[in-house]
């Protein structure tokens, strides 16, 4: 049996934004992703929480982006197969290993790659629910909400002057930080996320970020 769904609204609140999920896509992600999830597509649909600070992932349509972030990339604990769980408005991507769980973190803008293996908490459905359930519960602004050059939280100030990203588009510095832009509120514009993460796929150095914090 799953987590209930609000251990998660209790966390978040209601979404802000939400796309009804497809019928196919439990038909193809069922026995993929853990019951939870499933769960709170389910009940909530592929959702943006908090003016869109926080996103539930339609892995079908983030996949090319997580395979151009993935390909060629040298864990330590191996390969994997990778889906796209949650986002946040400035493309943190948190993704699902088909063998290792919640154990991979994509930040593009700063080209971070961040594992964390999580493969011996995939015994059974309690353990993957799990996972996912805690990786909603200890996420927090502080990580969602990158500070920008000028040492501040970018978020709300980007969202006063931008409005909210939907489910297919995320706040994009432009230029591209790898590219010498800048990360302040007027450097960011409203960008296809598909896009975007291609683009910044090719142009950012990828680093790989063992305990960062």
């Amino acid at each position: 049996m799953s987590f209930p769904v609000k251990d998660v609204t209790r966390r978040w609140g209601r979404p802000s934004f939400s796309v009804p999920v497809p019928v196919e896509r439990f038909e193809q992600y069922g026995g993929q992703v853990p019951n939870f999830l499933l769960d709170l597509w389910r009940e909530l649909g592929f959702a943006g929480f908090r003016k869109g600070l926080l996103w539930l992932c339609d892995p079908e349509e983030w996949q090319t982006s997580v395979d151009e972030w993935t390909s060629g990339v040298d864990l330590p604990f191996g390969d994997d197969k990778w889906i796209a769980v949650t986002r946040s408005a400035f493309g943190r991507v948190s993704l699902w290993g088909e063998r290792t769980g919640l154990s991979l973190t994509i930040i593009p803008y700063a080209g971070w790659v961040m594992p964390m293996d999580n493969s011996s908490e995939m015994s059974d459905d309690f353990e993957r629910d799990l996972q996912i359930l805690s990786s909603l519960e200890v996420a927090s602004g502080d990580l969602l909400d990158p500070d920008g050059d000028d040492d501040k939280p970018l978020f709300k100030r980007v969202l006063k002057r931008l409005g909210p990203v939907g489910p297919d588009t995320m706040y994009g510095f432009v230029p591209a930080h790898a590219l010498g832009g800048l990360m302040l509120p007027d450097h960011v514009q409203i960008v296809d996320a598909a896009v975007h993460m291609q683009i910044l796929s090719q142009v950012t150095p990828r680093t790989i970020m063992v305990n960062p914090y």
